[in-house]
């Protein structure tokens, strides 16, 4: 009967001198080295943009025990910005998104807000110097836009912000607010500058537009 060989390990490099660095490599890399992993919050505080952090991919043990892994605190939380604008996400413990680990140290370069610097120490692609980017990828779903609209919403479709070519419109509540090439809408009624109001005096007579 041949010896069985687990799935992730080529047999051809059983034995052989290519084998044995290829699992040392692998092994250096899986101990060593960071990069990107799923995360949660466990806590943020928004003054600094700063979070502690919990990768949600177990390590296991040669024994076959299942290790969760350890917080890291003091990460930075991504924003969109520029051009002297930011967009601010009000994140929350257990929000979800990515933990990505920078080449080398970056701490100098935070202390400098933001400025050129050496790296402080031989770190190398380590999650002490990491960034988390959040992210929504489950219980959402966009609430009635069109689909080439650029859509900021509550998850819960509470609130939508919808922006297209031709078009930029808000829903809050059942209410809608649109404007467009066609005017100014609430509710699909025309509110803009051509609308005109209906039963001012007693008869048929409406009023002018709005001054």
């Amino acid at each position: 009967m041949q010896p069985t060989v687990a799935p992730d390990i080529d047999g051809a490099d059983d034995g052989s001198m290519a084998g044995v660095l290829k699992s040392w490599i692998r092994s250096f890399i899986r101990e060593n080295l960071d990069d990107m992993l799923p995360a949660q919050v466990v806590s943020y505080d928004d003054a600094s943009n700063r979070a502690v952090i919990k990768p949600l991919i177990m390590v296991g043990t040669t024994d076959g025990q299942k290790i969760s892994r350890g917080s890291i605190p003091n990460i930075p939380v991504f924003r969109y910005g520029g051009g002297g604008f930011f967009i601010r996400f009000p994140i929350k413990p257990g929000d979800f998104g990515w933990l990505k680990a920078n080449d080398r140290d970056v701490s100098l370069m935070f202390q400098r807000g933001g400025r050129e610097d050496w790296p402080n120490t031989e770190r190398l692609h380590s999650f002490s110097d990491a960034m988390f980017f959040p992210d929504t990828i489950k219980e959402w779903a966009i609430s009635g836009a069109d689909s080439e609209a650029l859509v900021i919403q509550a998850i819960d479709g509470g609130a939508v912000l919808a922006i297209s070519s031709d078009s930029v419109e808000l829903r809050v509540g059942g209410q809608s607010l649109r404007i467009s090439s066609d005017g100014l809408k609430h509710n699909g009624v025309n509110i803009g500058a051509t609308h005109v109001h209906g039963n001012v005096e007693t008869g048929p007579n409406v009023s002018g537009v709005p001054q």
